[in-house]
């Protein structure tokens, strides 16, 4: 399988690939500094141009995403303009003002020369964690989020095996194995579960003790013979959801929306989405509301089998759209968290994460989303009707999965990354954060082996049994205290 790359790795990547100026650029040597302003936020940024003999080296102060001072490389000066390709950064010098636009939404910019950028400030120390209820090796690396019913705690490994595993003291109770990985979140009912795995067949199992009930192709057979590779950089599997009908409606990666009988794993209907689907649909009265790779936002009426709305974002879409009001919420690899009109699919706000894709799908609780960061590297409260942020906290890591929110708390894990190239410091855990603040109530930090490229944990966590329990890609699932 094809190493996955983040999106920072690839943005450096890109800039040091430039080429070199192609005049003079003494008008742009020197510190600038000034601001990004995006409708909802606005972020310091400063670029120093530093001269060589091969031409002038572009350093980035971006302290919004931990970047105080970088080397990207070199940038294009030409006609007065300089432009760094990788963060679609593109500016003019007038008078004694760089302007211009930065990101995928060209959000205005403007600086001014200033003597050096400001200093980096010491990074706080985090009350630390209570130990652990439990902990219990899966023997394998867990990407799925776990699920919970019944206190008991059901999560998918890569190594193909299905674990069952007591909530209140992680005692295994059974295993299933089966021939491909897993990555995808299940779906747990009264008596059954069902998850896809990474061959892209929807799998059903019996909860009590993991019988095999069925599996169903989300796919035809020249696909499965040529499965495609998994471009979501965190191995991201949509999930099924069931209605009162007890049908199963699941996406798959091969452009379709499939209708699934939940009692035998009958094919209904299959809709041909236009895209690959990496996340799990949501209901909205009669509709299905989805979200695909190309960046569509999909409402989708299955008694008429017809589509009422498609929107278009800007990036890829892997996370579930989340419906508040008469919004739909989702985050889009842009770099933009989207607020869309749920009757039109406008645009009636964004949120601007930089250069980081929005990847975490976010949670809503009494009317208020909480939802996390990928390099952007925070869990953030926000108004789902305006996208006003309410508080915004570093949690150390890449926050890929839904954090969880009880009456006081708002917790979420963290995934460290180690891939060469990376220079924001992710660190894998687990953040305990004041609901109503966002204040750091405590931090775990996962052990993170030697050589390992990913660390912590890369999904959603739990809670079931009175404990918070998180899935870890060194394969160990661990709980908590909630309280």
């Amino acid at each position: 399988m094809r190493r996955p790359r983040s999106v920072l790795l690839t943005l450096l990547l890109g800039a040091f690939a430039r080429v070199w100026a192609t005049e003079p650029a003494a008008d742009f040597d020197g510190v600038w500094l000034g601001e990004i302003v995006a409708p909802n936020a606005r972020t310091v940024l400063g670029l120093a141009f530093v001269p060589t003999e091969r031409g002038p080296l572009v350093h980035l102060h971006l302290p919004g995403m931990f970047l105080d001072d970088v080397n990207f490389g070199s940038a294009v000066i030409r006609d007065g303009a300089c432009s760094i390709e990788a963060l679609n950064l593109s500016v003019s010098r007038h008078g004694d003002a760089l302007t211009g636009t930065f990101g995928a939404a060209r959000f205005p910019v403007e600086l001014h020369r200033a003597a050096a950028f400001p200093p980096k400030p010491p990074t706080p120390e985090l009350p630390a964690a209570p130990a652990p209820v439990w902990s219990q090796s899966l023997g394998a690396a867990a990407w799925a989020s776990p699920v919970a019913r019944d206190d008991v705690v059901y999560v998918g490994t890569i190594d193909g095996r299905f674990h069952a595993v007591s909530a209140g003291d992680g005692h295994p109770l059974w295993t299933w194995t089966g021939p491909y990985p897993l990555y995808g979140e299940a779906l747990a009912t009264a008596d059954r579960l069902y998850f896809v795995d990474d061959h892209c067949d929807l799998v059903c199992l019996a909860r009590a003790d993991g019988a095999f009930r069925w599996r169903t192709p989300l796919h035809d057979e020249g696909f499965a013979a040529r499965p495609p590779t998994n471009e979501t950089f965190n191995h991201r599997c949509a999930a099924p959801v069931i209605d009162a009908r007890n049908l199963l409606y699941v996406g798959s990666t091969d452009r379709g929306l499939y209708a699934i009988r939940a009692l035998n794993g009958k094919m209904v209907w299959r809709h041909d989405a236009g895209s690959r689907i990496y996340a799990p649909v949501v209901l909205r009265g009669d509709e299905i509301v989805f979200a695909g790779f190309d960046g569509s936002v999909v409402a989708f009426n299955p008694r008429l089998l017809r589509e009422s709305l498609r929107a278009k974002l800007g990036g890829p879409v892997v996370s579930a759209p989340v419906l508040a009001g008469d919004r739909i919420v989702v985050g889009s690899r842009d770099c933009l968290l989207y607020g869309l009109d749920g009757a039109n699919g406008s645009v009636a706000w964004r949120d601007s994460y930089w250069f980081s894709w929005v990847e975490s799908t976010p949670r809503l609780v009494d009317g208020m989303l909480y939802v996390g960061g990928s390099d952007y590297r925070r869990v953030s409260a926000l108004d789902p009707a305006t996208g006003k942020v309410h508080w915004t906290t570093d949690v150390r890591g890449l926050t890929w999965g839904s954090p969880v929110v009880t009456a006081a708390s708002v917790f979420a894990g963290t995934a460290g990354q180690n891939l060469a190239g990376t220079v924001i410091t992710h660190t894998g855990g687990i953040v305990a954060l004041d609901r109503q603040t966002g204040a750091a109530r405590w931090r775990y930090p996962w052990p993170a082996p030697v050589g390992a490229d990913f660390t912590g944990c890369a999904g959603s966590l739990v809670l079931a049994a009175g404990n918070l329990v998180a899935a870890g890609v060194d394969g160990t699932l661990i709980a908590f205290p909630a309280n």
